[in-house]
This record gives structure tokens, sequence and C-alpha cells, in this order.
């Protein structure tokens, strides 16, 4: 086996062919595959690896349990202190909480709430921050989202992580972008937004979020199904987390025409890998895997993307253990 993997890549390394190679297959449960592989061989390397992690530990992953079921009101803190000046560093609530179920989530507001329904969506609480410090202006807005699973509140904060971008512990890996701070635990989605650039303010954002994170006492989430991906030449901070063929169109650009259809919510995980092509991450080989509630779900689906694979391409290979392997049309520019 291990003189075998050292020969795949080898060949993957020496391999001058250069085109759009998807690969996919089934096992049990879960169709795996790889899109945008600039070689045959690189894809079938991910494919093997990705064969031996589901035949090994496929059958033992399972739902992250869930330990908190606190309404997201009632994470919201009332005041919290940030920076070295405690009478002036103190962050209150400037008004009363709101609060968003099921499907009325913003619909008195120009905010487009698709992702998050996608995403599995079942309640929300907000409230504003200010402090005597920045003139008793509201300037800081929290919002956390019950999203029914630690898996759907990791998705959307998947959704929202790139590679080289910042990250600070707050008791979980917090997303710090454009003013917003994003975090994940159980089955909380939080978004902090500061209305104004100032150190200050980003010491209350991490403050606050510190606060609510101390309030959930499940670990940092960590979904068993990404172990199951390959490791070699995986970029940092593009594991994506996906529910829906809709959410899938919205993380990657240039996909292929055909990919699964997603039908039963099913738990899709996908990660970038580096090719010596590939200029960036967005561009980059993608690899999948997404289980379906069960086996005759997954084999349904299986069969028809199988068919419709098939008949769309120019030609197709088979693989080992029976994958389907294309080189489809690079997407126009």
């Amino acid at each position: 086996m291990a003189l075998f993997s050292i020969s795949l890549l080898f060949v993957v390394a020496c391999e001058k062919e250069s085109g759009n190679w998807t690969a996919v297959h089934r096992e049990g449960a879960s169709i795996y595959g790889v899109w945008r592989s600039p070689t045959k061989a690189a894809a079938t390397l991910a494919m093997a690896e990705v064969r031996g992690n589901l035949r090994a530990r496929g059958e033992q992953v399972s739902d992250l349990p869930i330990l908190t079921t606190l309404a997201p009101v009632g994470l919201l803190p009332v005041q919290v202190v940030s920076g070295r000046n405690v009478s002036q560093a103190e962050w209150v609530q400037s008004r009363a909480p709101s609060t968003y179920q099921g499907k009325t989530l913003y619909r008195d507001r120009p905010v487009a709430p698709d992702l998050y329904h996608a995403y599995g969506f079942q309640r929300q609480a907000e409230v504003e921050y200010q402090s005597r410090k920045f003139g008793s202006e509201p300037l800081i807005l929290l919002e956390i989202f019950d999203m029914g699973t630690a898996e759907n509140a990791f998705g959307i904060y998947s959704f929202n992580t790139y590679p080289q971008a910042e990250i600070v512990w707050v008791g979980s890996r917090a997303l710090l972008s454009g003013g917003y701070l994003r975090f994940a635990k159980g089955k909380y989605f939080v978004e902090i937004e500061g209305y104004e650039f100032a150190t200050g303010i980003r010491e209350g954002i991490v403050a606050l979020a510190k606060a609510i994170s101390l309030r959930i006492p499940e670990p940092p989430t960590k979904v068993p199904l990404f172990a199951l991906l390959p490791r070699a030449a995986r970029i940092g901070g593009s594991d994506k987390l996906f529910r829906s063929n809709w959410t899938l169109s919205q993380i990657y650009s240039g996909l292929p025409l055909n990919v699964p259809q997603l039908t039963g919510f099913p738990l899709g995980v996908s990660a970038s890998y580096r090719d010596n092509d590939a200029t960036d991450w967005v561009d980059a080989r993608v690899v999948f895997i997404v289980r379906f509630p069960d086996a005759a779900t997954a084999e349904t689906v299986w069969t028809r993307y199988r068919e419709v694979l098939t008949q769309a391409a120019p030609s197709f290979e088979m693989g080992a253990a029976g994958a389907i392997l294309v080189d489809e049309p690079l997407p126009l520019e």
C-alpha cells in the first residue's frame, strides 16, 4: 500500500496533462468526489483516500450532541467590560432585545434571510450595545441565531470563512472581517457588528463574544465528517459545510454543470486543495463528501447523478471500485 501511494504521488507530480476532471462514487449513505482537478491522477488519489476513510470510519460518524437549549435571548449579556479602564469601557444594552422566529426572520428590514433558512434557522435574538466612552450611542449589534443543530451553526459560520482570514479565540474560533465577528458554538451562530472602526469598539465586540461563549458549555465545534477528507495539500480556512444545492452554488463558482441533487437535507462537507496550476483557492480543486439520511436515498441520488453525468459527458472512464471519471469542459470566462 505504501509503495502504491508513493508511485501514485510520483505520477501526480510528473503528469503533464491538464484538464478539468470530475471523479465521483458512492459508499453506503455517502456520495463523494472531486471537482475541478487539473489531472486525472490527482483526482484518483483523492478518491482512494476518501474511500479508505469512509470504509474505516464512515459508520462511526454521528451527529454532534446538543447540550445547551436556551433560547437565544437568554444568551444575550446585559453588560460586559472591556479594556483597562473599567469605569469607561463598560458596554450595556441600549434597548430591549428583539426576536425573530422561523419564517419571520428579517421580514421588516431589507436583509435577505435565504442563507439562514438554507441552514435550518429556528429563532434569533438581537440587541444593540452602547458605552459611555463613546457617547452612549448604539455602536454594536449582537445577533444570536439558533440553527437547530451544531452542524447547521458551523455551516453558516463556514460560509463566511476564507483562507488568511483574521481569527481570534473567544472560546471558539471566531472570524473577524469587515467590522464583523462571527463564530459558532453548539447550535448557535453568533454575529456581532461594530458600526464604527475603533480599538475600543473592537475590544467590546471580542468581550461580548467571550461572554456568550462562556454561557455555551459545548466544546469548540468539530464536525467529524471533515476528518474523512484528504489532509495533504488542503488549504487552511477553505472547509465548507453545505446542506442544499443552493448553498453549494453560493459557496463555489465554476462548478460542473451537473452535481448531485441534495435531497433530504443531507450533510455535505468540502475543502479546497492546492495544485500547481491553481492561483486562487476559489478556483482550486475541491474534494467533497455528502452524507444522506440513509443508504437508500444515497443510492437513488447516485443512480440519477451517474446517468446524467455519463449522458452529458463526451466520454467518461470507470475508475477503481466503480468510480466515474470525466474530463469536463472548462467553464467559459
